[in-house]
């Protein structure tokens, strides 16, 4: 009689367990340029902070780190040193939980990457590659951060090739993207900033937020494979 008892509960048992199972969060896997961000370490797993001479030329890794750029603690990242005191094109991060004010009007705002290209018309370059093949959604936002008004070109582009060009003209003047990519095991997807039309990079310090995620994402896959098993294990159960 317990027995018979038992073989009627496994089964709404193992429903429970599997309504709990597929209840669950599954947060996304996603690389963020911000929230990856390191100052320590260039390349950064997926990620490279650096500087091309032209729109889509040769990509050149900084080597030089501060994490007190203009001698303000806490904005930190990598330098290129190719033109000017503060070592532009650069790439920086506002690691802080505050606003950090620079020059008046330029505002990095906490946890904010932020680009500058150079004097000479170099680009700051924050590189991506893929460490595996398959489809992934690119999502990017470029947005001026002087209050005075930026005046940036801004691309993203695919081993070099352009999918994405447009211009940050005043405050915040935000450009958004977001497309989905098939990429082979090497490609790389470069934000790129420049100095724009204006020819000066006078208040063009570029705010980048951009994540790139694998589709489907390794999440939703494993609510797939979880919800079938659980269909063949109920399956199971019934037969016996």
């Amino acid at each position: 009689m317990l027995s018979s008892k038992k073989s009627r509960l496994t089964p709404i048992i193992t429903t429970l367990l599997c309504l709990v199972a597929v209840g669950l969060p599954h947060a996304a896997l996603a690389d963020d340029a911000a929230g990856d961000f390191s100052v320590s370490s260039n390349p950064n797993g997926s990620w490279r902070y650096g500087w091309s001479a032209t729109l889509a030329s040769a990509f050149n890794l900084d080597v030089t780190s501060t994490t007190s750029e203009y001698g303000v603690s806490g904005l930190a990242g990598w330098l290129s040193n190719q033109s000017g005191t503060e070592g532009v094109p650069y790439v920086l991060k506002n690691t802080t939980a505050n606003p950090i004010t620079w020059n008046f009007w330029t505002v990095y705002q906490p946890g904010q990457l932020a680009l500058e290209a150079g004097y000479s018309g170099q680009y700051a370059v924050v590189r991506w590659t893929a460490f595996s093949a398959g489809q992934f959604n690119v999502a990017a936002t470029f947005s001026a951060l002087s209050q005075f008004g930026d005046s940036s070109d801004v691309h993203i582009l695919r081993d070099g090739i352009s999918i994405f060009d447009s211009a940050v003209n005043g405050f915040p003047n935000s450009q958004t993207y977001s497309g989905t990519q098939t990429l082979a095991m090497g490609d790389t997807i470069d934000f790129a900033v420049g100095f724009g039309s204006d020819g000066s990079v006078s208040e063009d310090t570029t705010g980048l937020a951009a994540t790139i995620v694998a589709v489907p994402e390794p999440s939703t896959l494993g609510l797939v494979g979880a919800g079938l098993g659980c269909l063949l294990s109920l399956r199971f159960l019934k037969r016996k």
